[in-house]
């Protein structure tokens, strides 16, 4: 039957393969615990991610700021693919294969097929020699193997519907996650600002697609079985009949003759064009199916270099700053892909064949505005990545391979494709205090994912309660409005001891912290 390896191997592709979209997500700590807002909020050095203005919106006595690392990382599994992958795993496909293979209470459908094989040739046998007794003998034997194998069915097509129902669940459903690294140096001021940043992000995103076709093949199992009982079951009733006064004709003889054999070469094929039963056996290529289902993997790494500017501006009387990142972005794809039958471990030259390295110019524009009595409340407003870009990744090629991982096919090629850089629209208010920082940041358009995965705008709240300006404690909430289920709440600590600062956040869903959940820290210096 299929292989155990078959179901562990698409696991742990699942689990080892990330997915991503493109939300507007710096990976910075004090973003990251309140919410992930700071289009009004982030401070000097964080605002080249968020918002270039807000160089020019802190006080008059900030000097330079460095912030250096900046390290982040966040997991999403956004149809609890894990839990069910771990559920098929551990529970769902040991069942499926003790009702094919055996376990210690059943002996398991394949053995009993080929005790119903034997058992129809030694019918064969008897019938040849004409004995009634022996035929009879002969006929009971089979009926207590048809008895045996028929008890396996309704096992075999409990776990396989199981099986099935959990392989349909996780198809197409990506696993999320997000690695970011990056730093900055910031010079703030009202009249010219100037910062200097450099980031880097991994977007993978990853799929295990379990064909139509594979799904047709397993369902085939109880169905063969099935038509080979109720054959074998007609031929015991002819043989009843013929033997009911212990005394077989010679024309009787004959008929079972031809009946047995009828059933010796009963054959069966499955939707997909697989042979289950050939000859009256269990085919080869149903003991050791070979599954047409892929993982396929499109992966996008993005460097940015940028140099900020901001001042502020009088502009109808009131003080606006407005900045501006021109960054450059190197940007390279990846597209992998094998059948889950024989997948191991993605190999690495086959990656580096497919990558594809381009060059980017891009650019962010933000603005933002003090108002209120004691200019306390901060309204901000940023485009990134105005310019956009599109990049291609390559068409890949599969080998088929057997369960032990050796070709065993003609490759084939999976079409590539290009992911798309577009731009990223968000505004956001802030309120400035000296014990408390609070902020709301939304995104304005919808973002588009890189592949496979949800599309983002994101509704995110944040606080940060500063203690004498040492330690500052901070909270948030963020939403997904294009996707439900996607609550996140977060916290975070930040040290600040003699302008030496120390930030971690950590953020999880609401609902169910094993569908998403994130970490980031940083360093940082400000005087």
């Amino acid at each position: 039957m299929t292989k155990r390896s078959l179901l562990a191997i698409a696991i742990a592709s699942l689990t080892s393969q990330a997915a991503l979209a493109a939300p507007f997500l710096p990976m910075d700590a004090r973003g990251l615990a309140m919410g992930n807002t700071g289009v009004a909020s982030a401070a000097r050095a964080h605002a080249p991610a968020y918002n270039p203005s807000l160089l020019s919106q802190g006080s008059e006595d900030d000097d330079f700021a460095l912030l250096f690392p900046q390290l982040g990382a966040n997991v999403s599994d956004e149809e609890e693919l894990v839990d069910e992958a771990q559920l098929i795993s551990d529970e769902i496909f040991p069942a499926f294969e003790d009702a094919i293979e055996g376990s210690g209470i059943s002996d398991g459908l394949d053995n009993n097929l080929d005790t119903l094989t034997t058992r129809i040739s030694q019918l064969e046998t008897a019938i040849n020699s004409g004995n009634a007794a022996q035929i009879k003998t002969a006929n009971d034997n089979l009926k207590a193997a048809l008895t045996l194998v028929d008890g396996d069915l309704d096992l075999t097509q409990s776990s396989i519907t199981d099986l099935t129902e959990s392989l349909g669940n996780i198809s197409g459903s990506p696993l999320s996650a997000r690695l970011g690294v990056g730093g900055a140096l910031a010079i703030p001021s009202k009249k010219f600002a100037a910062a200097v940043s450099v980031s880097g992000s991994a977007n993978i995103s990853g799929r295990v697609n379990f064909a139509d076709s594979d799904l047709d093949l397993l369902n085939s199992y109880v169905p063969a079985a099935q038509g080979y009982i109720d054959a074998a079951e007609n031929v015991t009733s002819e043989i009843d009949s013929a033997t009911a006064d212990n005394n077989v004709l010679p024309s009787e003889v004959a008929a079972l003759k031809l009946a047995v054999e009828d059933l010796q070469d009963y054959s069966y094929t499955s939707g997909d064009g697989t042979v289950i039963f050939d000859n009256g056996e269990l085919s080869d290529a149903a003991s050791n199916a070979n599954l047409s289902s892929t993982a396929e993997i499109v992966a996008v790494a993005i460097a940015d270099v940028g140099v900020s500017f901001s001042r502020e501006f009088d502009i109808a009387g009131e003080a606006v700053a407005i900045g501006i990142t021109p960054k450059l972005q190197m940007i390279t794809t990846y597209h992998y892909a094998d059948e889950v039958d024989g997948f191991e471990d993605v190999e690495e030259d086959d990656l580096e064949d497919s990558k594809e390295d381009y060059s980017n110019v891009n650019l962010d524009i933000g603005a933002s505005w003090r108002f209120g009595g004691e200019k306390k409340w901060i309204v901000g407003v940023v485009g990134k990545n105005l310019l956009g870009g599109e990049f291609d990744y390559a068409d890949v090629t599969v080998t088929p391979k057997d369960s032990n991982g050796n070709p065993n096919g003609l490759p084939y090629t999976i079409d590539g494709g290009s992911v798309s850089l577009e731009p990223q629209f968000r505004a956001g208010l802030a309120y400035d205090g000296d014990w408390v920082n609070a902020a709301i940041d939304l995104d304005l358009m919808e973002n588009d994912p890189i592949a496979f995965e949800s599309a983002t705008q994101f509704l995110a709240f944040g606080a940060e309660f500063d203690v004498f300006g040492t330690v500052q404690l901070r909270a948030g909430y963020r939403t997904n409005l294009s996707n439900s289920g996607s609550d996140i709440v977060s916290v975070g600590l930040g040290l600040s001891p003699f302008g030496v600062h120390f930030d971690i956040a950590a953020m999880a869903n609401i609902d169910n912290p094993e569908s998403e959940a994130g970490v980031a820290l940083e360093t940082g210096f400000y005087f």
